[in-house]
């Protein structure tokens, strides 16, 4: 699985995990009423955003987990027309073989997509995701250094959009996108120059940990880019040498055979 692999790959890199944990505010406290017990069943949540939007996620709490030691929390996000259950089911963050020690979450998108989708007008799923690394800091033992994001399709294109955030960008650890569809707001789909297309794009640090899995084959969000939906999809390479750019590691690929 792809995604699991990715958490191994975090946990391994020690570029990626900080020798000193943070502990949330969290640290201490008893486990929500509701909440299903260490170990058990994912807890399916409602959620209100400051903005007073109704939201819903999708959380897994380890067996091994201790109110007094702060554990990663990952993000996972569902493509379009899928659900949070669906992404549990992809993503395997619930599967303790993979995923001993981290808190899972999956949250739900408003009618199945996510700010970034070319119909998604209005809806902010960025101060979603600011909202409920606040809650959830607040309600379990979270180690702040450790928060990261991944998400499929549609997910993925949120995901990079968290990167670019100038606030997200400093409070989650490290970003990786699967077949990301990276809309470009406010771009043509008629005129898409996939290889030099801007995007907007401004974290508020630098280096930011980010790995992106795409396949060539890929027909619905492609490899190549192009337009879809109205909008341009710029090529994963283009999408690459940016994100290479704006951390200063030039534009010379490097393939590793694995």
């Amino acid at each position: 699985m792809v995604f699991s692999f990715l958490y191994s790959l975090l946990l391994l890199n020690p570029l990626l995990v900080s020798s000193l944990s943070a502990n949330s505010a969290g640290c201490g406290r008893d486990l929500p009423a509701a909440q299903s017990p260490p170990g058990g069943p994912s807890h399916q949540t409602n959620f209100t955003q400051s903005d007073g939007t109704p939201r819903t996620y999708l959380i897994h709490i380890p067996s091994n987990y201790d109110k007094n030691t702060p554990v990663p929390l990952i993000f996972s996000f569902h493509g379009k027309h899928k659900n949070s259950s669906e992404q549990e089911a992809l993503s395997q963050f619930s599967n303790e073989s993979w995923n001993p020690n981290g808190i899972a979450v999956y949250p739900q998108g408003l009618h199945n997509e996510w700010e970034g989708y070319p119909d998604s007008s209005g809806v902010d799923d960025i101060g979603f995701v600011s909202d409920m690394i606040s809650h959830f800091s607040e309600r379990y033992c979270i180690d702040t250094t450790r928060i990261y994001a991944t998400g499929k399709s549609n997910g993925g294109g949120l995901t990079g959009l968290l990167a670019c955030d100038s606030n997200l960008s400093t409070q989650i650890a490290a970003f990786a996108p699967v077949s990301g569809a990276f809309y470009i707001d406010g771009s043509s789909s008629s005129d898409c120059d996939v290889q030099h297309v801007t995007i907007p794009c401004s974290p508020a640090r630098n280096p930011i940990p980010i790995l992106e899995f795409h396949g060539s084959a890929d027909h619905t969000i492609p490899y190549p880019g192009g337009g879809r939906r109205g909008e341009c999809l710029p090529s994963i390479p283009h999408w690459v040498r940016e994100w290479s750019t704006r951390e200063g590691y030039g534009l010379t690929n490097k393939t590793t055979q694995l």
